[in-house]
């Protein structure tokens, strides 16, 4: 099965769901399509009709790939039309949908992708599970984000889960991070920059409609509207997507292998993993940037939406509908300024931080880490030497059955489970010289100044401290057949 089929579905998926072909029209809501030129109603034809396909053909198992499907002539096509019309919505529309869609004709992408099918047609993927650090597992608070996030509709956890769950999908000889980081950089940036330019030029007009009439989608129902809610909605997306990108070239996470050596390699302080790339910095500003403002379209859109709800009860036919009441609506502005205040300055937070039965305080600017970014993960440890082993362990079956007399317990090897060893030796020998070297984590937090101050914060005392720390990698890849 394509491994990445699922990525491509999703992106023509969504394309087609905003992008039908059809004619659209500036005026009131509800005076319905109006005549545009033949050449661009072709155009939209065009797109509709390869994206059908694309979907057809990648939503079930077969040999179609990303490659197969291309969009580059649709979206000369349409730039050549903004050439003639410069600023037309409609044309603008159009190119901002191909702009993305004519990355599947990538042929790095393409070879990239290719490599990962190989890989796992090889069968060379493996799980790996990371068991928490001895006399650290009691502080998973450690780890987690304060109670006030949850308002921001930000999920404890959420963080530290996704990067855990990226980190286990690792394969014996895969492509360096750097050659998807490349990709990123040079095709997917400029391409969803691109997007955003034509959208933009799209809100610049703020009582175009776009509609998508019953001929369009093939039924027999009414038509259905796209209007500056929705376009403010799609143009915050791509403004995400922009900051997710840009976080994900920032560093340096390339590992030489994705085995014990990798696991070496990425611990020993001395190789700065997870560091910034030269232009970093400059990538974790455009995050911030790209993400903030992509919040004040969300509020946007909430103040548009509330502004069509009065002037137009009827809101059957309309992609977004107007239909919460004035407190939902307060309520979403109150969420898009709390993510804004937690964004862009220091917010106190409570939470249990140390595990007892008290709630503590504490500042937090996450700002800085965008503003002010970590280079190197593990620099923000005390000075330590590392060191990586390999060993199984043989997982039992156990079942008790009665044999007419008595209940025996019955047992069988299972499989056998390998696993990767990596001890951590402090250089302190005591914790009173085991010293937080960068205790405010870059200005994260702000107000915790000392080693004291971080110490107490997260209740690490003498009791819980040791000179080695061992943590285990386990590799779900080897059973007994």
């Amino acid at each position: 099965m394509y491994t990445f089929k699922a990525v491509w579905v999703a992106l023509a998926i969504v394309a087609g769901a905003m992008a039908l072909y059809g004619c659209g029209d500036g005026g009131e809501k509800g005076t319905g399509p109006g005549p545009e030129p033949a050449d661009l109603d072709s155009s939209y034809q065009q797109l509709t009709d390869l994206m059908e396909i694309m979907i057809d053909s990648m939503s079930v198992d077969g040999d179609a790939r990303p490659g197969d499907f291309d969009f580059t002539d649709l979206h000369r096509d349409f730039e050549a039309y903004l050439t003639r019309h410069p600023g037309d919505p409609w044309a603008s529309f159009g190119a901002a949908i191909t702009s993305l869609m004519a990355l599947t004709t990538s042929e790095d992408l393409n070879a990239l992708i290719d490599s990962f099918v190989v890989a796992a047609d090889e069968g060379s993927f493996f799980q790996l599970r990371v068991a928490n650090p001895g006399k650290l597992s009691s502080r998973g608070s450690f780890f987690a984000f304060p109670t006030e996030l949850s308002s921001a509709g930000v999920e404890k956890n959420f963080l530290a889960q996704a990067y855990v769950s990226l980190l286990p999908r690792m394969i014996s000889n895969p492509p360096k991070f750097s050659e998807l980081q490349t990709i990123i950089r040079e095709e997917f940036i400029p391409a969803v920059q691109e997007a955003s330019d034509y959208i933009g030029a799209i809100l610049e007009q703020p009582n175009f409609i776009f509609w998508v009439t019953p001929e369009m989608m093939g039924e027999t129902s009414d038509s259905v509207e796209i209007d500056r809610a929705d376009f403010l909605t799609f143009a915050a997306g791509l403004h995400v997507i922009q900051s997710f990108l840009h976080l994900a070239v920032a560093y340096n996470v390339d590992l030489p292998s994705y085995d014990s050596a990798g696991l070496a390699y990425m611990f020993d302080q001395s190789n700065g993993w997870m560091s910034l790339h030269p232009d970093g910095d400059e990538h974790m500003t455009a995050v911030l940037n790209e993400f903030m403002t992509a919040v004040a379209m969300v509020d946007g859109a909430i103040t548009a939406l509330q502004a069509e709800q009065i002037a137009d009860v009827d809101q059957s036919n309309d992609l977004i509908k107007a239909t919460w009441t004035q407190d939902e609506y307060n309520m979403a502005h109150a969420v898009v300024d709390t993510i804004e205040a937690y964004a862009t300055g220091p917010q106190w937070v409570k939470g249990d931080f140390d595990d007892d039965p008290y709630e503590d305080s504490v500042r937090i600017n996450v700002s800085r880490i965008f503003t002010n970014p970590i280079n190197g993960i593990f620099t923000l440890l005390p000075s330590y030497a590392s060191e990586v082993s390999l060993g199984y362990d043989s997982i039992w079956y156990y079942s008790e059955y009665w044999n007419g007399y008595e209940w025996v317990m019955d047992s069988f090897l299972n499989s056998i489970e390998k696993y990767c060893q990596v001890t951590i030796t402090w250089d302190a020998d005591a914790f009173e010289q085991w010293l937080i070297p960068n205790p405010t984590l870059n200005g994260l937090l702000p107000d915790i100044t000392t080693d004291l101050k971080f110490k107490e914060l997260f209740g690490l005392s003498p009791d819980m401290w040791q000179k080695q720390m061992e943590m285990y990698f386990h590799f779900d890849d080897i059973y007994l057949k």
